[in-house]
């Protein structure tokens, strides 16, 4: 049987069958190529990894290369984590590096059980990072050794959160974790529907942590209980770290929006659209909201008014976020560039290209394998059973019910066309 797709036709929809064929993808899955996306700025020098497997050192003023290191695989999406002596990266190989900053001569290495591509986060002499092995690691940061370790429902790729006594962190199972920093044992969890993806920390505000999951919600808790103060729905989504400003918190959405809430009510101030989904994070910097899209753009927004100030095209998409030094912004895109601009004009100030220039293929989370069949049966009055419910058909990572895990009342009644 043939169509003919330049003759009009009407058919119902309930006359074809979609089924799944193949692996669901979970994750994003990389492949070898020049692209790259985080920058870390830090003392004049910008840190950014690549998937052709190497950690570039650039000098911020110039855009000229001071040393390069190479793991085993693809360097995908971590934020580089420094401190006074070291930089810390994490890799596909599953090996979290310990660099020397000056040389970019490895110091250690730590092994996990499968692919690491969010960030580390360093706080008091440990760093803490999680795996697709479902684990979350706290290692000793001069030495290199293991600390403890907190196993998950699921993958872990997650960038953990210290606050006070505690380290929190995500999953792809769904929780929100809290953990006591020094011996890791378990200390609340919250359950969403969708799983929790962060490349950068929660950010954390008068004892109320805020984060996103992929089952389309943004959440606030009360961090030492773990209870739910507000939730705000959004269309599709969030695996885009937020940032607080003032009494204002900034994230983007899989919906293609930027979105700008009231901190304490979760309210809705404005929105800002932009072509597709909206990159891994989004920084403030002097009153203006910087951040990258799947739509190849990188944006200069007013975080007051959420009117769009500049954009800077690329050839590729654009998902970390970015450095500022200076008067310049500093970001990576896929199209195997690490961009500097005029933070006021959006004008290109050097671009710095990595080992090759063959982009890297990537498969995402949605992207799943499906064939189209025709009915031959009557349309039956079964079909009730068909529908999705649109958290967990839009999601497709987890199946759990919406109920949080904590039956509290939220204390305000967020407002979104997304009911």
């Amino acid at each position: 049987m043939t169509f003919d797709f330049d003759r009009d036709f009407d058919i119902e929809l309930s006359d074809f069958n979609v089924k799944k064929r193949g692996i669901s993808y979970r994750y994003w899955i990389f492949e070898y190529g020049g692209s790259t996306e985080s920058c870390r700025v830090d003392d004049g020098i910008v840190y950014s990894g690549a998937c052709d497997y190497y950690l570039y050192a650039i000098d911020a003023e110039t855009g000229k290369e001071l040393w390069r290191f190479k793991t085993g695989d693809c360097v995908v999406n971590p934020l580089p984590e420094v401190d006074d002596k070291k930089v810390y990266i994490l890799s596909y190989d599953g090996y979290l590096y310990a660099i020397d900053k000056k040389t970019g001569k490895l110091i250690w290495r730590f092994r996990s059980g499968d692919k690491c591509w969010a960030a580390a986060a360093r706080y008091d002499g440990i760093v803490y990072f999680g795996s697709k092995d479902s684990f979350v690691y706290a290692v000793d940061a001069e030495t290199g050794q293991e600390i403890w370790r907190f196993k998950t429902g699921d993958m872990a790729i997650t960038t953990p959160t210290v606050h006070g006594n505690k380290v929190l962190f995500g999953s792809y199972d769904g929780f929100l974790y809290a953990a006591d920093k020094k011996t890791g044992q378990e200390i609340w969890r919250f359950k969403t529907a969708g799983s929790i993806v962060n490349v950068r920390r929660f950010p954390v505000r008068k004892g109320i942590i805020y984060f996103g999951s992929f089952d389309s919600n943004f959440y606030a808790l009360d961090v030492e209980t773990g209870k739910e103060i507000w939730r705000f729905k959004v269309g599709y989504g969030i695996t885009s770290a937020s940032f607080i400003e003032g009494k204002r918190i900034y994230f983007g959405s899989h919906d293609h929006h930027l979105y700008c809430l009231d901190v304490d009510t979760g309210k809705e101030i404005w929105r800002f659209r932009t072509g597709d989904r909206v990159g891994a994070c989004v920084s403030f910097h002097k009153g203006r909201i910087y951040f990258g899209s799947k739509d190849h753009n990188f944006y200069c927004i007013d975080a007051e008014t959420g009117k769009e100030i500049w954009r800077f095209k690329t050839f590729h998409e654009v998902w970390c976020p970015p450095g500022f030094y200076k008067n310049s912004v500093i970001f990576g895109s896929l199209d195997c560039h690490v961009y500097s601009l005029d933070l006021d004009t959006g004008k290109k100030i050097w671009t710095f290209q990595t080992s090759t220039t063959a982009i890297a293929r990537y498969t995402a989370p949605e992207e799943i394998a499906a064939e189209i069949t025709v009915k031959r049966e009557e349309w039956e009055e079964t079909a009730e059973e068909e529908k999705y419910d649109f958290s967990t058909q839009e999601s497709g990572m987890d199946q759990y019910d919406l109920k949080s895990e904590y039956q509290v009342k939220s204390e305000y009644k967020t407002e979104s066309e997304y009911k």
